[in-house]
């Protein structure tokens, strides 16, 4: 009632103030509602902005005012030596919560305030792989898109080369070639990939000693589908030990895993297509294409990841020599229901290769059940 009457009595004075003229009930009535909505648009902003209400009493100790400010809602006074702390406050938090370690929340002026955690919902622990084929890039170049190229000199000493291809969520459209001389290229990748974030890329390519190639690395003509790449030249100690893992991983694989694909018509394409289905338990796999023991042979693949029927996440052409330049990769394949499907592109002539699909790392190993992959029935394409 006191406010009440309070507002009346400021309502009466604006009306006076304003029309000079006779008062009346109405108009009073009318001022005050106008003072009550301009204090309610008020009490509104500081809700919004400040998270506060101007209504709301000031706790004891200080002035209201935005959050984190002394005397503050959010603010804290110690009560006196044997008193008890006043309504609504409480002893500051534990050090320990503090912590900037502590992720799941946020220091507001001696309270803590939840913010999202990053965290994954559910148990999804990944094993590391047996031998970890790729390093940790300390920092990636952006490449432009609109067809821009990057060309990174390679070494004489060097006989492989590592590289790595993201992007911010947008789609994964870009070119890897290797150049030995103007006009020879003896590898190339084209990548066309729903989501570079959620699927990135990484290769090994070989190559023979004391020849000084060139990377080159373009991205499609969009001027809206920029890549982040890296790039890396291993020392002969870790290249040896990149050697033997390849070898070690294209020996061990059973018949299922490492399987002979076969080219096509004499003008080329049209060659046979085989399938991998990969377990839910398998976050990426080894792609390892080598014609070592078939001829000895370059090769052209198409290869898609494919989650649902005909539902191409991931594309990929792949050429490469094949007799002394084993090509090594990792495919990212979140989720279940993933399958990798390659067909041969080359002659009937000279097209065989053998393509081994070997699990990488693993989530929840063995949690899905199956210890290896199921293969489809081989199709052929005239």
């Amino acid at each position: 009632m006191k406010i009440i009457g309070q507002l009346l009595a400021l309502a009466t004075f604006q009306t006076y103030a304003d029309s000079h003229k006779k008062l009346s009930v109405d108009l009073i009535i009318v001022k005050a509602m106008k003072i009550i909505g301009q204090l309610l648009a008020l009490a509104t902003f500081q809700v919004i902005v400040w998270e506060t209400s101007s209504l709301s009493m000031p706790p004891p100790g200080g002035a209201g005012g935005p959050p984190g400010q002394q005397g503050g809602p959010y603010s804290y006074s110690p009560p006196k030596p044997g008193q008890a702390p006043p309504a609504g406050q409480g002893p500051p938090p534990p050090e320990s919560l503090k912590q900037p370690g502590n992720p799941s929340a946020q220091d507001l002026g001696g309270f803590l305030k939840p913010v999202p955690s990053t965290a994954s919902v559910g148990p999804e622990a990944v094993s590391p792989p047996k031998f970890e084929m790729f390093p940790v890039y300390p920092s990636l170049e952006t490449v432009q898109g609109g067809g821009t190229v990057r060309t990174y000199k390679i070494p004489v000493w060097a006989e492989r080369v590592q590289y790595y291809l993201e992007t911010e969520g947008r789609p994964l459209k870009a070119s890897v070639q290797l150049w030995i001389g103007p006009i020879r290229t003896t590898h190339t990748l084209k990548s066309d990939v729903e989501n570079g974030a959620e699927t990135p890329y990484s290769g090994t390519l070989t190559f023979k000693k004391n020849i000084g190639p060139v990377l080159k690395i373009s991205t499609s003509s969009s001027y809206d589908l920029p890549i982040q790449c890296g790039v890396y030249v291993p020392n002969p100690e870790r290249s040896e030990q990149l050697k033997e893992n390849t070898i070690d991983v294209f020996n061990n694989c059973n018949n299922a895993e490492k399987i002979k694909i076969q080219g096509g018509s004499t003008t080329g394409g049209g060659g046979a297509v085989r399938y991998w289905k990969i377990p839910a338990s398998v976050k990426s796999v080894q792609l390892l294409s080598w014609s070592r023991d078939v001829g000895k042979k370059s090769f052209k693949l198409d290869i898609e990841v494919l989650q649902g029927p005909n539902n191409k996440r991931q594309f990929y052409y792949l050429q490469c020599g094949g007799s002394c330049q084993p090509y090594h990769s990792v495919i990212q394949t979140p989720g279940k229901g993933s399958v990798i499907r390659i067909q041969n592109k080359k002659f009937v002539e000279d097209g065989l290769v053998e393509v081994a699909v070997v699990p990488y790392e693993m989530i929840n190993e063995g949690k899905d059940g199956g210890d290896g992959f199921l293969m489809a029935a081989p199709t052929q394409r005239g």
